[in-house]
């Protein structure tokens, strides 16, 4: 626990108010007093790392030439950038469940899926002390045809931190607790931040463990994330912010555990995780707070 006031990142760009993990949102929200950006990254057939939530383009978020794609794309991991970029993925498709969630999100035309390294130059350029940029690696050890590779994303992700200096102001976060070991393997010291969903959405094969957690699910640990977590090397939990309480924080303090949630769009709820002392809170961008 941590009686610093926590730092306000805002998730995939401000989803719930722009374009999510787009240029063009990250530009209005480092406009803004927060600490920082999260987005979501993945790898280009040539080797680019792109900012992009899903491993294929949905046809809820995507147009090619003004139409709305008939269906969702080929795994990002199969197409070059200059084929990726051709997609429009500044609306959402009307009617669709995510337009419905968020019917006051600002529409765009012309918004491309951005390189990691566009983002690193605008946090470069953005004035004052060096904003903060979580970057969530995807991979899924369930889904390898689509998903990217751990060992050749994570070299990636840190050859272009690298190559713009920004390390020292990255956190790597991931569900697939491998990519915080292999990122730890590649940069010694670097922030990282392990995340995990409610248990009541969790789910493992019958009667074995987890493949996200690298060999230390909770199960051995008396079912407690936090546990695997400090086992595992851990510095940060990261859950659904339901998922915080003062028994959980309690628990992450004895451990020594910094806490960031994730999920928030409500500002009662962020003054909530802020009372209970996390050290950072993710949000959609839907209410500042």
């Amino acid at each position: 626990m941590t009686d610093a006031k926590p730092l306000l990142i805002a998730g995939a760009t401000g989803y719930g108010r722009w374009p999510a993990n787009s240029l063009e949102g990250a530009l209005r929200c480092l406009a803004l007093p927060n600490d920082g950006i999260e987005i979501d990254v993945q790898i280009t057939a040539d080797g680019h790392v792109v900012a992009h939530h899903d491993y294929r383009v949905s046809r809820d978020h995507a147009r090619l030439d003004g139409e709305w794609i008939a269906e969702t794309g080929a795994p990002l991991k199969t197409l070059t950038l200059e084929q990726l970029q051709r997609y429009d993925v500044g609306r959402l498709r009307p009617g669709s469940a995510y337009a419905l969630r968020y019917p006051d999100r600002e529409e765009m035309d012309g918004v491309r899926i951005p390189t990691l390294r566009a983002l690193l130059q605008a946090l470069r350029a953005t004035p004052g002390a060096p904003r903060m940029i979580y970057v969530e690696i995807k991979t899924d050890p369930t889904n390898p045809a689509d998903a990217p590779a751990p060992q050749t994303i994570v070299d990636a992700v840190f050859a272009d931190l690298e190559a713009e200096d920004y390390v020292d102001h990255a956190k790597i976060i991931a569900f697939d607790w491998q990519v915080l070991r292999l990122s730890e393997k590649r940069s010694p010291g670097v922030k990282t931040a392990h995340l995990t969903i409610p248990a009541s959405l969790s789910s493992r094969p019958a009667g074995g463990l987890s493949p996200f957690h690298d060999g230390f699910d909770p199960a051995a640990y008396g079912g407690s994330d936090l546990a695997a977590i400090k086992a595992h090397g851990g510095m940060e939990w990261s859950p659904y912010f339901t998922d915080v309480t003062a028994e959980t924080m309690a628990e992450a303090d004895g451990l020594g555990l910094l806490v960031g949630p994730w999920g928030l769009s409500a500002g009662d709820d962020i003054r909530r995780m802020a009372a209970l002392g996390v050290y950072s809170s993710t949000v959609s961008g839907a209410d500042w707070g």
